[in-house]
């Protein structure tokens, strides 16, 4: 599997060589659409919709993959050429998305980070233990190894926000005012709005499900579903790979043994992106189910698939 380093590498080479396109960093000409690109499939989704068909909406790290094995072809990068909007989670999740596009988005370009603009919360426990007990109700070394591990350290902000529903609706607003300046009246606020009527019916059908669980308590294979569980009001007991990419250590796996052998959760679940090797060892060694939760998505997947497949995979274990 390539590490973070290979795909940030990889990606630079790729732009360095499209600068060689005279298209590649003019923008959109006289009657396209002006192009914006989108780091993860779920904010892509949410992005698309409100942009309607006045804008040319890119997804930039391909559905099903993850950046810490993924290596950027010549053609995906000239998917993004001419962008002049960037779309970032932000909180330190997606500092590779600059890297990628750097080269191919239209000068002066811009980027708009939603992760700031959804009420993130800090993480509040370290990796083993990490739990919420208030159901939310409000809605040089190797520099960027060690940027990508402060993402996960306890007190930095979680960026994962797009897992909680409630705090997915905040960022629609502010997308719809981005599109408004590059495309003016194309109505972007009233398909927002028709987004967030979609969410948040999608967050009554969730909580309906998640009262009816009679079982709170699980592990997961990284911090990701922090935001998911203080909204429906479950326990992340344990969580195996605290930084993803980075395999626990024995001492780790241990500690995360006896946290599950004090929490008794429920069910562990890994995630399709990652490895499941180290959560299949500590689910036969705890003698739990193992299931599997997408933080990202894979091709298909709308926003609400997207949660909606997740709270399943819950159901399955917590009913």
């Amino acid at each position: 599997m390539h590490d973070r380093r290979t795909f940030l590498r990889s990606s630079s080479l790729f732009a360095l060589a499209l600068t060689g396109c005279n298209s590649c960093r003019k923008g959109s000409s006289a009657g396209d659409k002006p192009k914006v690109a989108v780091s993860i499939l779920p904010l892509w989704d949410l992005a698309r919709r409100v942009a309607g068909d006045k804008l040319d909406v890119a997804l930039v790290l391909p559905a099903g993959k993850t950046e810490h094995a993924y290596d950027p072809t010549p053609k995906e990068m000239a998917k993004l050429s001419g962008s002049k909007l960037a779309i970032a989670v932000g909180l330190g999740m997606d500092t590779w998305l600059q890297k990628v596009i750097s080269g191919v988005a239209a000068p002066g370009y811009s980027t708009l980070e939603l992760g700031p603009l959804a009420d993130p919360k800090p993480i509040g426990h370290e990796a083993v233990g990490e739990e919420d007990h208030d159901h939310d109700k409000d809605g040089k070394e190797d520099h960027a190894a060690h940027e990508h591990e402060h993402e996960h350290e306890k007190g930095a902000p979680d960026p994962h926000f797009w897992l909680d529903p409630l705090r997915a609706v905040r960022v629609l607003d502010p997308l719809a005012a981005a599109f408004e300046k590059l495309a003016p009246g194309g109505g972007f606020q009233s398909r927002a709005a028709d987004v967030k009527k979609s969410i948040e019916a999608l967050h009554d059908k969730l909580d309906g499900r998640a009262k009816a669980w009679s079982k709170r308590s699980i592990v997961t294979f990284h911090g990701s579903f922090a935001y998911y569980a203080a909204r429906y009001g479950l326990t992340i007991a344990a969580v195996i790979e605290p930084f993803p990419g980075k395999e626990p250590t024995p001492k780790y796996l241990k500690e995360v043994l006896g946290a599950i052998d004090k929490a008794k959760p429920a069910a562990m679940f890994s995630e399709p992106q990652l490895d499941k090797k180290p959560a299949q060892v500590v689910a036969d060694q705890a003698k739990i189910p193992l299931f599997e939760l997408d933080p990202i998505g894979a091709e298909g997947d709308t926003y609400e698939s997207l949660l909606t497949k997740n709270t399943d995979a819950l159901e399955k274990a917590l009913r």
